[in-house]
């Protein structure tokens, strides 16, 4: 029998077993509920692989299949680092229709700790009640829970945080709390993350950390490039700019939202993270395209200014940015794009009409 034919997951205290399909759900459960028994009974069933969708890091968004066994690898590698044990309790905040809320369900099932279900929501711990030892969210999630339910993370042990980059400010936030909290690097092409690194506490560093049996290197464009022989045999390239210390890693950006302005590439993000502390609202450093530079750098934000505050921030930026670095224009918006996944959606800003 295949190994994974015979795992049985339990969900809010209750197990589910291989020997009988959960196909008939309870109509009264929620729909949390509904997705996680919908992936378990794709997981028992007798194909070797699954479908995932990406969200495009190594290239457009496309359908992939993988190896249950490969998920299963993965899932170990995380259970294995961060010390999670049969009977901890996991709490599931992401949706399970993306390859972070899939691999939550997985581990769950191979370490035999009890899923505990909530809302998939911007503030997904807002009624939680009961200790959790372990759960994943994405940086949007972690910034309202810390503006509207920072109490919550004294029942939550350890936690991981991924889906994009974590700026200065939410990590600075991260230092007031006991919850152990890691970022994560990775993407669906890797089966969730193959790496972490700790943002608060006395390990907190900037470098990432790979799990074992991952090798790294850098491609001729200077993208991370990542040979994992539990998911394929041949590297699996990314767009994202790195730097490489031996065994460890930083992340610059990614190689396709560079901007080049003037003949000077810019990567946004290393903007983004010099100019957090300036906002309270969300922003993006985005382009438009200029007829003499080629590009021209912009930034986008929430704020409600006003032309005499428009004036004071211009200020501000001057201070802490390089002249090249500089936005030539600040355009006020009603909302920052979000993809459903929690990243900035940097495509469709670019696409606002002016």
């Amino acid at each position: 029998m295949k190994s994974w034919v015979s795992h049985t997951l339990i969900v809010n205290g209750i197990s589910h077993h291989p020997e009988k399909q959960c196909a008939d759900v309870n109509s009264g459960s929620d729909l949390l509920v509904r997705q996680v028994i919908q992936f378990y009974n794709e997981w028992i069933n007798d194909s070797d692989l699954i479908s995932l969708q990406t969200s495009g890091t190594t290239g457009p968004p496309k359908t992939i299949l993988v190896s249950k066994q490969a998920m299963m690898e993965s899932a170990i590698a995380t259970i294995k680092h961060l010390g999670l044990k049969c009977g901890m309790k996991a709490l599931l905040c992401l949706s399970p229709d993306f390859i972070a809320g899939k691999m939550m369900i997985v581990r769950a099932m191979v370490s035999g700790m009890n899923l505990i279900t909530t809302d998939v929501s911007a503030n997904p711990v807002e009624n939680l009640a009961q200790p959790i030892d372990f759960t994943a969210l994405v940086p949007l999630q972690v910034s309202h829970i810390l503006k509207q339910s920072p109490e919550k993370f004294k029942i939550i042990d350890q936690l991981i945080i991924g889906g994009s980059a974590i700026d200065s400010s939410l990590e600075e936030a991260l230092q007031g709390i006991e919850t152990k909290c890691f970022h994560t690097y990775g993407m669906t092409e890797t089966l969730s993350h193959i790496a972490l690194r700790p943002i608060n506490g006395i390990d907190r560093t900037d470098w990432f950390t790979p799990f074992e049996n991952i090798e790294l290197s850098l491609d001729n464009r200077g993208c991370l490039t990542i040979l994992a022989p539990f998911i394929q045999q041949t590297p699996i390239l990314t767009n994202d700019l790195a730097i490489l210390d031996e065994r460890k890693f930083k992340i610059i950006g990614r190689i396709d939202d560079v901007i080049v302005s003037a003949g000077r590439k810019i990567h946004p993000e290393i903007v983004e993270r010099k100019i957090r502390h300036l906002f309270n609202k969300a922003f993006i450093i985005s382009s438009l395209k200029n007829e003499s530079a080629g590009e021209i750098i912009v930034l986008y934000c929430e704020e409600n200014h006003g032309i005499k505050s428009l004036y004071q921030l211009w200020n501000q930026l001057l201070v802490v940015l390089e002249a090249h670095e500089m936005p030539r224009q600040i355009i006020p918006v009603k909302q920052i794009p979000y993809l459903a996944n929690g990243k900035l959606d940097r495509k469709a800003i670019g696409r606002y009409k002016l």
